[in-house]
């Protein structure tokens, strides 16, 4: 079983990347997939530690020095029906946790996360 493990930096950017309310919005890819409201940073480590109990036996490391095509991801099917990617290096750092598709995971591209977020920076308090 490999060991597993991610930092507080990895989790702030699992949030940064993936939570709607903590995205960071210098972010924005071509695909932008944000958990379902409610989704926090500290279900994500709870999440995480689940993952690493219930699947570590199944995720084979990548070789040393490895990373682009080499770079491991393995995709879950939750069961509450999210499937999720987490993906790691050759050290066991996991790097990746997203959520890919779902009941009420959002999925945007560019433009649309671009637009998304203008109208809610840009909205005015009453």
């Amino acid at each position: 079983m490999p060991s597993l493990y991610w930092t507080k930096y990895d989790e702030l950017q699992f949030a940064a990347r993936h939570i709607l309310e903590n995205f960071d919005t210098t972010q924005i890819k071509n695909h932008n997939n944000f958990w379902p409201a409610g989704t926090n940073q500290k279900y994500l480590a709870v999440l995480l530690e689940w993952i690493i109990d219930n699947y570590s036996l199944n995720f084979t490391l990548p070789e040393k020095r490895n990373c682009g095509p080499g770079f491991m991801t393995y995709e879950i099917l939750l069961d509450y029906g999210v499937t999720v990617r987490v993906g790691f290096n050759s050290q066991g750092r996991i790097l990746l946790l997203q959520p890919l598709d779902g009941p009420n995971v959002i999925k945007v591209n560019t433009q649309e996360a671009e637009k998304l977020f203008t109208v809610l920076f840009s909205a005015k308090e009453e």
